[in-house]
């Protein structure tokens, strides 16, 4: 049965506070922020609000060696890859292993498309993976490219544009989350819940490129800084109270005595919005779920990921405050060159465990108030990385830069499975050099899919007709024989 709750009032909001916000939020207004502040927000009371369909751009900077969270089935069709898959790689396992099938029983979860019956393993750490692609909810792009280069730098700025084939370093740049909320219109902004905010957001007016961008590392500390009332007398405290005073008594004095082409009134004017805004987000938040202590407990290897996924599950709860049109999130150090294994497995833990970061913060989200559609079934991640790794391991237990990975597109609304060939025979074939793939140190996967073409079926999930104008020259970008994906999201 569908949640209807309307408003939502939790017993530990403290009539203290409320009026503590209630009057932030005139007091901006009365220095000349926006009236358009919503009426709920001064009413102090959770309004439930669906959210809108969210892509949230979930970044994996550093290379991430995917092939390593996904290793062919000890029954998969082709017994030579297996075999040779397991020579080019075995460095990255324990010494003590005997054998594919012994390796294979302790690192991995069988695992079984829906749609296919195709049988691999996921990484047994990433158990929620495996249980969401089970599901039919995780569509795993394999041989896919966002980047035709081994470089770090320039690798990560193709990804955030959106164009595998960018071969000039010039940040200065529209991201494809960018140019989407520009589509959407109405204002909408790209959200970044990390912790600076990535070319992936820009919009494409040079010296406005920041315009829809909102940083919300973390959501419950978005407004300027205030008195600490339990330190009045410390310098954050002092500061706080000065500066508020400061532009409060001179606010409107400097909009009555200057001119209004005066180049300072825009701090005046930003103090004043930025005021209003966060006493606003955090006036809703208060008034709506506190975060469940699981989240709020939420301990990974990476504090900065745990965060973003707290942010994640507050964005859920407003945003029309944020005028929600996309997300940004990253997780970095996939630089594995040694100590793989360790290294890789953390980092997987953290995002697909089955009590970790995404699992954690989207069970969370599931139980939110909802009216006609929870927040849960609007959220849709595309996960992606910088470029991938190579096939054969090296000499200290890790893997160096390649090109081609796996992409992966996970949400209620994804049809998922196995796209493209995901342990492709030609690996354990000799090439036009006479070189077998699986036994070349430097060996790619081979990069067919560009990731232009799934972000194209996104974004048009996310709005009918986005994906033509973000992504205006797919038509001539790479896609692997047999690959479609206009049936990749649910009618």
């Amino acid at each position: 049965m569908k949640n209807r709750k309307a408003h939502f009032f939790p017993d530990q909001i403290s009539m203290d506070r409320r009026n503590f916000l209630r009057k932030s939020i005139l007091a901006a207004v009365a220095v000349g922020a926006s009236s358009s502040i919503p009426l709920s927000a001064l009413a102090m009371e959770c309004q439930v609000v669906d959210a809108p369909r969210t892509l949230v751009n979930l970044m994996l900077q550093g290379g991430a060696d995917l092939r390593f969270l996904f290793m062919p089935a000890p029954n998969h069709p082709n017994s030579s890859y297996r075999d040779l898959a397991w020579t080019a790689r075995r460095p990255l396992y324990e010494s003590g292993y005997g054998n594919y099938q012994e390796m294979f029983d302790s690192e991995y979860l069988l695992a079984t498309d829906p749609a296919t019956g195709f049988q691999f393993g996921i990484y047994r750490r990433a158990a929620w993976l495996k249980e969401q692609f089970e599901l039919g909810r995780v569509a795993v792009v394999a041989n896919a490219y966002c980047s035709r280069n081994r470089r770090h730098d320039q690798s990560i700025l193709n990804a955030d544009v959106g164009e595998p084939d960018l071969d000039v370093l010039n940040f200065e740049r529209a991201g494809w989350g960018g140019r989407l909320v520009e589509f959407l219109g109405d204002g909408a902004n790209s959200v970044e819940l990390g912790s600076e905010i990535s070319t992936f957001n820009k919009g494409s007016v040079p010296g406005a490129r920041l315009d829809q961008v909102v940083h919300a590392q973390d959501m419950r500390d978005i407004s300027l800084a205030g008195p600490d009332d339990n330190s009045p007398a410390s310098r954050r405290s002092i500061l706080a109270r000065a500066l508020g005073s400061y532009y409060a008594a001179r606010g409107q004095e400097v909009a009555a005595e200057k001119s209004a082409d005066w180049p300072y009134h825009i701090f005046f004017q930003h103090n004043s919005a930025l005021r209003a805004f966060g006493a606003t987000v955090e006036a809703r938040l208060e008034a709506c779920q506190p975060l469940p202590d699981e989240l709020a407990n939420l301990g990974l290897s990476s504090p900065e990921f745990a965060q973003q996924c707290r942010n994640l599950f507050d964005v859920c709860q407003v945003p029309d405050a944020l005028k929600l049109g996309v997300v940004s999130m990253k997780y970095g150090g996939w630089d594995t060159h040694n100590n793989e294994a360790a290294e890789i497995g953390a980092n997987l833990q953290d995002l697909f465990g089955e009590d970790a970061g995404l699992a954690t913060a989207m069970s969370a989200i599931e139980n939110l108030p909802w009216i006609d559609r929870p927040a849960s079934s609007q959220l849709v991640f595309y996960l992606a990385s910088d470029f991938g790794r190579q096939i054969v391991a090296n000499g200290a237990a890790g893997t160096d830069h390649g090109r081609g990975t796996y992409t992966m597109v996970i949400g209620e609304a994804v049809r998922g499975g196995v796209y493209g060939e995901m342990f492709p025979d030609r690996e354990a074939q000799p090439d036009a050099d006479g070189n077998v793939p699986l036994q070349t140190p430097g060996a790619d996967i081979e990069g067919l899919t560009s990731t232009e073409r799934i972000l194209e079926a996104a974004t048009n999930w996310s709005r009918p007709g986005a994906g033509a104008v973000v992504f205006p020259d797919t038509a001539f970008s790479g896609l692997e024989p047999g690959v479609n994906f206009s049936t990749l999201f649910r009618a």
